[in-house]
């Protein structure tokens, strides 16, 4: 019979961190696109999976329209202050709002003003000149992005 270790506490995963700010870096195995990874019950998983299911005593499947995710966004941290479980939705759409988010406040401004001026072709002149896809550029204008300013019209 082959020996099997017990399941992990939160304690015995912690101790293999170094703090780095206000995140737990893990110092243990990393899997090629970065995330922090164990070994458990003869299964490879994340870091912050397990620390998750042991703080919240909950596995979200891919089935349940939930995921685990940090809120630091630093994909070797596993400080269980900074690991929630949120639906897969919510998470999608800020890093699509954090992702685009290359121009300020005051460029978003400029950029909805010099739009509505401009003649055949400005989004793509804008994109340009902003260091921007054309999908932001239109996502700005139509005030899918930078909700919180008002439109001055």
């Amino acid at each position: 019979m082959a020996f099997r270790r017990p399941a992990y506490t939160l304690e015995e995963i912690l101790e293999n961190t170094n703090r780095k700010g206000d995140c737990l870096i893990w110092q243990g195995g990393k899997h090629r696109q970065g995330y922090a990874m164990m070994r458990q019950d003869r299964e490879m998983r994340t870091v912050h999976s397990v620390v998750a299911e042991l703080k919240y005593n909950e596995r979200p499947n891919k089935y349940s329209g939930l995921r685990v995710t940090r809120t630091c966004g630093d994909k070797m941290c596993v400080n269980p202050d900074h690991i929630i479980i949120e639906e897969a939705s919510k998470i999608q759409r800020r890093r699509y709002h954090c992702k685009n988010r290359k121009i300020t406040q005051e460029q978003a401004r400029e950029i909805r003003k010099r739009y509505a001026e401009g003649e055949w072709g400005i989004g793509m002149k804008l994109a340009k000149e902003y260091g921007v896809s054309y999908n932001t550029i239109y996502a700005t204008v139509a005030n899918k992005l930078y909700k919180e300013l008002p439109d001055e019209t």
